[in-house]
């Protein structure tokens, strides 16, 4: 009775954060400003869709741990520092810049706290659907974990350029942690997955961003989740690798094309794959797209992983039908559209600044003010 409450709370908190998310960004200094270039929203937009997502978490995290009502106090008391360590590292970067190397390791070494306090999520194996596992040293395994971990936190941070993309991904992602996980992990997805949805309607409506205190905060504790559910051997490594593949592949082939081009890796442009599809087929239908790429293959994976490795040949295809093969005159198209438009309001703003002046002359002479 009080788990059901708990979560109601939770969904309740998340339902609060953002209905008031425009006073709670202002008050925060999380504010999200148009500048006529890549950020063409209408009006300054509050960063605290993440907020919306990990108070509730942390909210029932402290009472299931409080109450002793969920078993396993370490998973809880793991989730809970990880969420809210990196969520404030993502939160101190939505109000004043962090360099990209000093977010990179404070995750790690929020990581490296949540291997002290629990290191049963460290084994000895990388257990495939498909193949042999295959025995790696732990220490290897804590390294290609930290890379791992580093990749898809800012591959979902990268990936949230659209509305509605990333909070999608969170309640695909939870959903499939519900079907896989044991009882701790599945009702901490559940959670996850009520809060990321209500912060969904309201980000598809354009009224708040998830800011970096989500793609970062909440990807992490999600990665958290899915680590814990890995090493208790009821996923594999393919399964895992469908559920973040786009963001990643995506944050991979842009790193190497922008490096290619000669720009730093973390420059931003308008040629991540969510600007792929909406080049080819709009806004709309191409978040559809999107999501639907990413959900039906990540519960395939979840419900029956011996098909894991068929979704990554078709996840293959599809994204780099989209990504790579795809003519990027399009996508220049669509910058430069949004440029002229850009262009007619500067010259309708001044046509009225003219017209506003002559009036002003023709009163002066007709013996007015």
């Amino acid at each position: 009775m009080f788990g059901i409450f708990l979560s109601f709370v939770a969904i309740a908190t998340a339902l609060l954060v953002c209905l008031n998310a425009d006073t709670l960004g202002r008050r925060l200094g999380v504010m999200d400003h148009p500048d006529n270039e890549r950020k063409n929203h209408a009006r300054a937009t509050p960063l605290v869709g993440g907020i919306g997502i990990l108070l509730p978490l942390l909210i029932w995290l402290a009472g299931a741990l409080l109450s002793g009502t969920v078993g396993d106090r370490q998973v809880l008391s793991v989730l809970m520092i990880g969420a809210a360590g990196v969520g404030l590292v993502g939160f101190a970067d939505d109000q004043a810049p962090i360099t990209p190397l000093s977010r990179t390791l404070l995750v790690l070494v929020y990581l490296g706290v949540v291997f002290s306090i629990s290191p049963g999520l460290i084994t000895q194996t990388l257990n495939w659907g498909s193949f042999e596992p295959t025995p790696l040293p732990g220490w290897a395994y804590c390294g290609l974990l930290a890379v791992t971990t580093i990749g898809i936190v800012n591959a979902v941070n990268m990936a949230d350029g659209q509305n509605g993309v990333v909070p999608s991904m969170f309640v695909v992602w939870s959903l499939c942690l519900v079907l896989v996980g044991d009882g701790v992990v599945s009702e901490v997805a559940q959670v996850v997955a009520a809060a990321s949805l209500v912060v969904l309607v309201f980000n598809v409506q354009g009224r708040l961003f998830l800011g970096d205190c989500g793609s970062y905060g909440v990807t992490f504790a999600l990665g958290l989740l899915a680590l814990t559910t890995y090493a208790q051997g009821r996923v594999t490594v393919e399964t895992i690798t469908v559920w973040f593949f786009i963001p990643v592949m995506d944050c991979l082939r842009l790193i190497i094309t922008r490096r290619l081009q000669g720009r730093s890796p973390v420059a931003p442009d308008n040629d991540h794959f969510h600007h792929r599809l909406q080049s080819k087929l709009g806004t709309a239908y191409g978040l559809v797209a999107y999501i639907a790429s990413v959900g039906a293959t990540s519960f395939i994976a979840a419900l029956a992983p011996q098909f894991a490795l068929v979704c990554i040949i078709i996840l293959t295809a599809i994204y780099f039908s989209f990504a790579f093969l795809t003519d990027p005159v399009a996508v220049r198209a669509m910058d430069a559209g949004r440029v002229q438009d850009e262009e007619i309001s500067d010259l309708d703003e001044n046509f009225a600044n003219v017209v506003s002046i002559l009036g002003s002359e023709h009163s002066k002479r007709a013996g007015g003010p």
